[in-house]
């Protein structure tokens, strides 16, 4: 019996085959006399690589996890030769390499495909769980994964076993300096990360989620809202410009009912009914995450719905608004604000906050109502407003404690004259 050669494994460079000063790094299999060659999936420049050892050059933590990947990789031929070996089955270097890239195919996942296998399956569930603003929103995260990969990591995809927790630290930097994204942008970024490699844990295609627990805070931001004296100095303002008369109309509207622009929008004679207590309702859904977001109507949006029922916009397109672009209606705001000497940056958004801040919670509606009003997800966004009031709620009280001083001093005048 022939005795069998014993295998020899390399890493090489593939300098025939460079490309933007990159060369493909490919795994060379030698056994007796034959050779095969199989791609890693990676590409270096020629000054970054040792070809002595067959390795990266470097230490950061990105060399580090990639020269690991080359070892798996050597461990994982060794391990395919023994067992053919052992087995006693024809031993060549096209065998190995068959062998090889059918384990790949059955077991390692890669992170780019996870993410549109994850995608394929949430978008069975848009309307059902999530919205459709929501899972667009899907395809930007997995497009930016895709570039950081691409252009950070010189490579096309990346094995679920090579991701390591200094992965998220350099994907939430190139967020930063290369993208620019605001904190709590970036915070959703973050998140979609995790949420596909919990998926990848649950379906056995990683054993872990390195990232679980990744920190990432989110900045807390300044959510301007008109108080009751602006929205008062909006309402009574002597308006004789229709374009100005109608954008305020359509603003007051929303700070009377929290809609966002979009929900606004689509709003029509068949959303408004009557409720229990025999109140006027809008009933509908927001177009954000299709929560409900019934509402009922106070006098003053429902005077501004009688106003505009014959409004020719109104009757053509079936809606109970005048509606605008929201660019047009934002730029109008900005003329508003001027006419009203209210110095905060309206827009359509603040409306919203105003219903939540200054026309609910401030006149004693529980942060649960509101937070049905506004359809969040969340009792925990509803919150958010909740701070918000908290200098308010100090004000208050400071003009309380004022009040309560000068009647002390009251009684004591009085027990004094008596």
């Amino acid at each position: 019996m022939r005795k069998l050669e014993f295998l020899k494994i390399s890493y090489i460079l593939r300098k025939d085959r460079i490309q933007d000063n990159l060369v493909p790094v490919y795994l060379k299999l030698l056994l007796e006399g034959r050779k095969a060659y199989v791609s890693t999936g990676e590409k270096v420049k020629i000054s970054d690589w040792d070809e002595k050892s067959g390795k990266f050059i470097g230490t950061t933590s990105l060399v580090n996890s990639k020269n690991e990947m080359l070892d798996r990789m050597r461990l994982e031929v060794i391990n395919i030769y023994n067992e053919l070996k052992s087995s006693e089955k024809d031993i060549t270097v096209d065998v190995i390499r068959n062998q090889l890239a059918k384990g790949s195919n059955d077991t390692r996942k890669f992170l780019n495909e996870c993410c549109e296998i994850y995608n394929s399956s949430f978008e069975k569930l848009v309307g059902i769980e999530i919205g459709k603003i929501t899972f667009g929103r899907y395809a930007t995260f997995a497009a930016r994964i895709r570039d950081f990969i691409s252009s950070t990591m010189r490579q096309k995809d990346i094995l679920l076993t090579d991701i390591k927790y200094s992965f998220g630290i350099e994907y939430e930097h190139y967020l930063k300096t290369e993208l620019k994204l605001h904190q709590n942008t970036l915070v959703k970024y973050i998140q979609y990360l995790n949420r596909v490699l919990d998926y990848c844990v649950k379906y056995e295609w990683l054993d872990k989620n390195v990232l679980f627990g990744y920190k990432c805070p989110v900045k807390e931001t300044k959510r301007e809202y008109l108080t009751q004296d602006e929205l008062d100095r909006v309402m009574e303002k002597d308006i004789n410009i229709d374009r100005l008369r109608e954008v305020r109309d359509i603003f007051v509207f929303c700070c009377h009912t929290g809609y966002a622009y979009k929900d606004a929008a689509q709003l029509t004679p068949d959303h408004i009914g009557t409720g229990i207590n025999g109140r006027k309702w809008i009933y509908t859904s927001r177009q954000k995450n299709d929560n409900v977001s019934n509402v009922p109507l106070l006098n003053t949006a429902m005077e501004i719905i009688e106003k505009y029922k014959d409004h020719p916009i109104c009757m053509n397109k079936n809606t109970i608004l005048p509606m605008k672009s929201n660019q047009k209606l934002n730029a109008y705001l900005r003329e508003l604000a001027d006419i009203c000497s209210i110095n905060k940056p309206m827009t359509m958004h603040i409306a919203r906050h105003t219903f939540a801040t200054t026309v609910l919670l401030s006149n004693g509606v529980s942060m649960e109502a509101t937070s049905k009003m506004l359809g969040h997800s969340s009792l925990k966004t509803t919150q958010i407003y909740g701070k918000i009031l908290e200098t308010r709620v100090g004000a208050e009280m400071e003009m309380l404690s004022e009040k309560l001083a000068q009647s002390a001093k009251m009684e004591v005048k009085q027990k004094k004259a008596e």
